[in-house]
């Protein structure tokens, strides 16, 4: 079945209200209703600068348009976590697996209660007195030592660093120091020992007892140590073989369409976490929280699913993560025969210690490796659009490796590539390669497009090809045809059926 689109031209040069930057007529973009789309044609559309929202595909005017958007792809077969990342996935491990410290703070002795109550009183000489009001402002409690009148104060949990102890030393200064000690112990070695066989072994005996001490000192220093070469699944550990979990995350994999019936009988718990995102982390105000904006943006969509292998189907879907039972998050995800393309995420926002919004990503990243192993075509984790110019868009870009599309040659550019040219100006040619290429049509220099294979569809009559359609109803949809064809491309251009009226 072929996919079916109709193409509205646009009119004047002003554009509309910038989600980004905000400027009232600064978001310039062309745009088509898809009525259906299968997914194949869908993947090419997306290595055409294309996007979705709900039924409604937008290609950006990269040259017009006051935030230039940049198609952006991960390569999630050979992903690699950053240190924020791996943070992310140890939080919720630890969540998920440890219970929470339930142990009280310590009480005031005895002690503390009538040194306090002298010092409140105005009696004993005033020697090391601590008051009351002082430790409740740290949100301390005061103990005093036997024999001493010294009070020291020890914090409740999450109140900040324990001043009984010595301050923790940076990372960065622990692997300076353990570096320095054992070039001086190999140093030393080689001097006592020239030519000796058994400098070598005093050298690792000294290095290994080095690293044994810092390991004690710096638990972080010795956990990224042990993680090094770990991948994203070895990471994302929800439960302890042999232990107990103290919370359950589980994941579903909904089909996105409101009259399906797995997702009717999830589809008020998903809303209502949807409203709740969006007023608290959006500022949506109630009225513009409807459910029908909810199911046109995020529910409705024109993929026709498709089965693939191993029970894999391509399509759109909701990934529901629920926590011992509980709806926390939704990914809303269209799987492609090449990608899985992430469309939009919301999450509780009562639970921002655990980092849903990355920790979801990171989720999608590791599920596209996870359906690569079936689908070996299916390599990439599309994130949407890369907005340089806006600071909150380029996260993105911390998921490596990734690659920007280039608007005027169709290639894919490492973003390490393209971010000094966006530096210097919003719009830019990433492929600075003078090979051939396709050339954006909004250059003046795409080649007259053949429209003697397009086909158009009348409704209520039928498809025609698009010379007899002229023949019917003369030249004046010419100059549209020609603009969308330049838009899709030629070979999407003969697939799909362009809508057109008499």
């Amino acid at each position: 079945m072929s996919s079916i689109a109709e193409y509205f031209k646009r009119e004047g040069g002003d554009g509309h209200r910038c989600g980004y930057c905000k400027n009232p007529k600064g978001s310039i973009s062309d745009g088509m209703w898809v009525f259906k789309l299968q997914c194949e044609d869908f993947a090419e559309l997306f290595t055409n600068q294309w996007q979705r929202s709900g039924q409604y595909l937008y290609k950006m005017d990269m040259r017009k348009t006051c935030c230039p958007a940049y198609t952006i792809k991960c390569d999630a077969v050979n992903f690699k976590l950053s240190q924020s990342q791996k943070k992310v996935l140890k939080t919720m491990t630890k969540f998920l697996t440890t219970p929470a410290d339930t142990t009280p703070a310590p009480a005031a002795t005895s002690a503390a209660a009538s040194a306090s109550s002298s010092s409140a009183s105005g009696s004993g000489d005033g020697s090391g007195t601590c008051s009351a009001t002082s430790a409740a402002r740290h949100g301390s409690e005061a103990t005093v030592c036997p024999g001493h009148t010294e009070q020291r104060p020890v914090p409740r949990s999450g109140s900040g660093a324990d001043p009984t102890k010595p301050p923790c030393r940076k990372a960065k200064d622990l692997r300076r120091e353990r570096k320095a000690m054992k070039a001086s112990a190999s140093a030393g070695d080689a001097a006592a020992n020239p030519g000796g066989g058994n400098a070598a072994k005093a050298t690792v005996s000294h290095s290994a007892s080095v690293d044994s001490v810092m390991s004690c000192s710096s638990p972080t220093t010795a956990g990224k140590t042990q993680a090094a070469g770990k991948t994203l699944e070895e990471f994302a550990v929800e439960t302890i073989p042999g232990q107990e979990p103290v919370h359950r995350l589980t994941t579903a994999l909904v089909p996105s369409g409101a009259s399906h019936p797995v997702f009717k009988a999830t589809r008020d718990e998903s809303f209502a976490l949807y409203c709740k995102y969006q007023a608290r982390v959006h500022d949506d105000k109630p009225e513009d929280l409807t459910l029908k904006k909810w199911e046109r943006f995020l529910v409705t969509t024109p993929l026709t699913r498709k089965s693939a292998a191993d029970g894999i189907e391509y399509g759109s879907f909701h990934r529901h993560y629920y926590l011992d039972g509980k709806l926390i998050a939704v990914g809303v995800i269209d799987i492609l025969p090449n990608a899985l393309s992430s469309v939009y995420a919301y999450y509780d926002p009562d639970m921002p210690h655990l980092s849903l919004g990355t920790y979801t990503a990171l989720r999608e990243v590791m599920y596209t490796r996870e359906l690569h192993r079936s689908l070996p075509e299916l390599q990439s984790y599309y994130m949407g659009f890369y907005i340089h110019n806006c600071v909150k868009m380029r996260y993105k870009g911390n998921y490596t490796p990734s690659y920007l599309l280039c608007p005027e040659r169709q290639t894919w550019v490492p973003i390490e590539d393209c971010k000094p040219r966006l530096d210097v100006a919003k719009y830019s040619r990433l492929d600075a390669s003078s090979g051939t290429g396709s050339v954006d049509a909004a250059d003046g220099s795409a080649d007259e497009p053949d429209l003697q294979e397009l086909r158009v569809l009348i409704p209520d009559q039928g498809v025609l090809p698009y010379p007899l359609y002229e023949q019917i109803a003369g030249t004046k949809k010419r100059a549209e045809v020609r603009e969308y064809h330049a838009l899709v491309g030629d070979s999407l251009a003969q697939r799909i059926l362009l809508v057109l009226q008499l």
